[in-house]
């Protein structure tokens, strides 16, 4: 009976695979690399932030993709549902951010004609702010309802004479363009001080990110550091020589408290469908 016969000369793809066996091909980004760019803190003026925060100096791997900050001219500004902001402070500890509109520090005229919008799956409202909405370019003011806050516009090199604000978050209607933006005032009065609206303008409004902390916690009491996993798009302890994935840092000489591909058990932010899921699941 005849058999094949097999050559004992390895083929170049054995070696190949040989080669594999014995050669760690390193990753873009090792977790060494994001743990010391994300124990960065970033630093523009009087404002500092971590996770989840990244940009200037924190790769995106650093914190969530909406959340982008960047210095210039020592300002910390942001750009959220392309609306630019100046960022006037962040409290890490109640997840709250105060931004003001860049377009109304200057003055109501003329404005970015972009409404004040946050994702909801990324952002809260804060309790004691409303929306108030600027409507400009109307050829004379409704006179079926008390207008608050008459200002004058001049939008496209015309002096429109008739600006005014309302409660909510409304529309222009018959008139130019509007913009509805959170304001600290609670209620309207029919007498609009028009100096200290702009002032509170300027003073910005607070909104609150929707992230669980606790996660992070854990990873920061543990000597890690928060980001988030690309592959995975949950957020991740890096830890210095240890796998990203685990939930915590390992001591030095121990093994890490959970296998690089299963998260950690704890509130996870999943950023494919914007919601908290907790792992482990159980059936």
């Amino acid at each position: 009976m005849n058999y094949p016969v097999f050559s004992l000369s390895p083929s170049p793809s054995v070696f190949v695979i040989v080669l594999l066996l014995f050669v760690q091909v390193p990753s873009s980004v090792s977790n060494s690399t994001l743990f010391n760019d994300c124990s960065n803190k970033f630093v523009c003026g009087n404002i500092s932030a971590d996770f989840p925060f990244w940009g200037t100096g924190r790769p995106l791997a650093c914190g969530i993709p909406e959340l982008e900050i960047k210095c210039e001219d020592n300002i910390a500004k942001m750009n959220i549902d392309q609306v630019a902001y100046r960022v006037l402070d962040i409290n890490q500890d109640d997840g709250i951010l105060r931004i003001a509109r860049e377009d109304y520090l200057v003055g109501l005229c003329p404005p970015q004609f972009v409404n004040s919008t946050f994702n909801p799956k990324v952002f809260e409202s804060v309790a004691g702010y409303t929306n108030l909405t600027f409507i400009y370019g109307c050829v004379a003011a409704p006179i079926a309802m008390p207008v608050p806050g008459l200002f004058t516009c001049k939008i496209n090199a015309v002096n429109y004479q008739s600006g005014y604000i309302q409660a909510g978050a409304t529309g222009p209607g018959d008139c130019y363009g509007s913009v509805f933006v959170p304001i600290s005032i609670t209620e309207l009065s029919p007498v609009v001080i028009m100096l200290d609206l702009e002032q509170s303008l300027k003073e910005g409004f607070e909104v609150r990110w929707k992230v669980d902390g606790e996660a992070c916690r854990e990873c920061n009491s543990s000597s890690g550091v928060c980001g988030i996993d690309s592959v995975t798009n949950q957020t991740t302890c890096y830890c210095p020589n240890q796998s990203s994935g685990s939930g915590t840092c390992a001591p030095p000489g121990s093994t890490p408290n959970a296998d690089p591909a299963i998260p950690a058990p704890g509130m996870y932010l999943n950023f494919s469908s914007n919601q908290f899921m907790k792992y482990p699941v159980t059936a």
